[in-house]
């Protein structure tokens, strides 16, 4: 029987440490003659007390006694009070507080560190109390609201500016407008957002300006036009309207302002109008004095220095390959394309045989991520395709990735004192859970981020010397060589060069794993789960905004 109940008390002892693991907090249990019965590891991580204080057993006025010894201060309620009590009565205190039924706290530490109490007083006489950190949700919780605050002084301004403001998406229907351009169409908001050009203005005009809308956001380039308006009462205005892009690649929006210039005397529509065209854009007809519209020659533009470059398409999806062959053959560009990271790799190692240079490769986003790793492997320069916005984005974002190409291989004699290197890859992800790599490439994809990923300690080391990312993101449990070792190479192997900024990534928040990692050469630290905004503001934090982020990812 002796057994048996031992074997039960460790069973339960296991238990419990596995759900402080799960709920990635620490879990104080006592009876109700205010002994600990557990207490797990984590506590030392989140309270300053030792370890002989989690012994069951323990008197509650010991270990309460040691945090208080220890500079820790368990809150007692939910207000964080901060005003001076001796050492006896804070332990009343807080002992008082843990036979409550139920109490919730949450308690900041230091300038960048919140703690979290759960305490419960079960029927049965026993005692659970809780204690997580919480620093990463009450960080995105103050973003949250600085964010909230910006977009309410940002609508704030846009309403009451002057002249008319309307955004439309990428499929031109209206998602923001303010007061002015209300009163322009004379109509309330409801009845503009949501809707398309087409159902507010009358076809002819409405024909117009979706063809200049289409071209802002295919091209990216601003427009600037004149416009004239009559309105239900009958009087005339003169309008410019101004059309710019803003956003990220595959979250574009066109933003439209207009500006009444009727009360301007020097400005003759006839004769004046809007003397600069931004490339590729002339003034739209608008009835004003008869003027014509004037395409310009866009093609030739477009087109220039392109014929004859060879780009590789990798798709698995039939219509995709189809709309980018046919998109890529109008620019004079000679096309090939694979299916699979294996015919790729099949490809371009032949291509490397016979000394055929390939200029880019076009990786659509659903395929898998080692087609990226084989085309750096070839020092080919690579642009993500998004299957959805092909015939819309493709072109523009190719020229414009081969005119980047172009111009950095014109600046290629400039003599340097440091070993030359492969610049293109921003974010180096040493990470060896394949969920979680798919998770850090939707983030550092949707940031505009380049990317490589190592599964082990020794792929991050290879790949560093071979990228020298700007930033490394450093899991701490990789195989073959755990993160601290890796971290350690490279510090080791870098000798005189610039040092590139390492973050470990913890799945917890324990003091001695932020300082195993800054003593292994680390600048930071950030936990798991990962998330966009953490992930921006290491960059920021760490590389001063200077990251190069992607322009041409469709």
């Amino acid at each position: 029987m002796d057994d048996l109940a031992s074997g039960d008390a460790n069973i339960q002892t296991a238990m419990l440490e596995a759900i402080s693991e799960a709920i990635s907090g620490a879990v104080l249990v006592y009876d109700r003659n205010d002994l600990i019965v557990f207490a797990s590891q984590q506590l030392l991580g989140l309270l300053p007390v030792s370890r002989k204080f989690l012994a069951p057993g323990t008197r509650l006025r010991d270990f309460l006694g040691a945090v208080y010894d220890g500079g820790g201060r368990l809150s007692s309620d939910g207000h964080g009070s901060r005003r001076m009590m001796s050492r006896e009565d804070w332990i009343a205190k807080q002992i008082a507080t843990l036979w409550k039924e139920r109490a919730e706290a949450v308690e900041q530490r230091g300038t960048d560190r919140w703690v979290s109490y759960s305490r419960r007083r079960l029927p049965s006489g026993y005692g659970i109390c809780v204690v997580r950190d919480v620093s990463e949700h009450k960080k995105r919780e103050e973003q949250w609201r600085a964010d909230l605050d910006r977009v309410q002084i940002t609508e704030e301004i846009l309403d009451n500016l002057p002249f008319p403001l309307c955004v439309q998406d990428h499929t031109f229907h209206y998602v923001a407008v303010n007061k002015a351009i209300c009163r322009s169409f004379d109509r309330p908001a409801d009845a503009i957002l949501g809707r398309t050009i087409q159902e507010i203005h009358p076809d002819a005009f409405a024909e117009r300006l979706d063809g200049v809308n289409r071209q802002v956001l295919e091209t990216g380039n601003p427009s600037t036009m004149l416009e004239g308006v009559i309105h239900a009462d009958g009087t005339e205005s003169v309008i410019v309207v101004r059309k710019f892009r803003i956003g990220k690649p595959g979250r574009y929006h066109v933003v439209s302002v207009l500006e009444d210039v009727t009360a301007l005397d020097n400005l003759d529509p006839q004769t004046q109008g809007v003397t600069s065209w931004p490339d590729g854009v002339g003034p739209i007809s608008s009835g004003i004095g008869g003027v014509e519209r004037q395409d310009g020659n866009a093609a030739d533009i477009v087109l220039e220095g392109a014929d004859g470059r060879r780009v590789l398409v990798v798709t698995s999806a039939s219509t995709t390959e189809a709309a980018a062959l046919e998109t890529l053959a109008g620019l004079g560009l000679d096309t090939s394309s694979v299916t699979s990271p294996e015919e790729l790799d099949l490809f371009l190692r032949m291509a490397h045989e016979a000394a055929i240079d390939i200029d880019l490769v076009i990786a659509d986003a659903e395929m898998d991520v080692r087609c990226l790793g084989l085309a750096d492997q070839y020092g080919i320069p690579v642009l993500v395709l998004d299957g959805r916005s092909a015939a819309d984005d493709l072109a523009a974002s190719v020229l414009r990735k081969l005119r980047d190409e172009t111009a950095a291989d014109d600046i290629d004699w400039q003599v340097c004192a440091m070993p030359v290197v492969y610049e293109g890859i921003d974010v180096l992800v040493a990470e060896d859970n394949e969920v979680n790599q798919i998770v850090f490439s939707q983030i550092l994809e949707g940031l505009g981020y380049r990317y490589v990923l190592a599964a082990d300690g020794e792929a991050a080391v290879r790949l560093w010397q071979e990228h020298r990312p700007r930033v490394v993101l450093m899991d701490i449990t990789l195989p073959k060589r755990n993160g601290f070792e890796a971290a350690r190479e490279i510090r080791a192997l870098e000798g005189g060069l610039p040092a590139t900024p390492i973050i470990g990534v913890l799945p917890q928040a324990f003091d001695r794993d932020r300082e195993a990692c800054l003593a292994a050469g680390m600048d930071g630290v950030i936990l798991k789960p990962i998330s966009p905004e953490a992930l921006e503001a290491v960059f920021q934090t760490h590389l001063n905004g200077e990251m190069r982020k992607l322009q041409t990812h469709l």
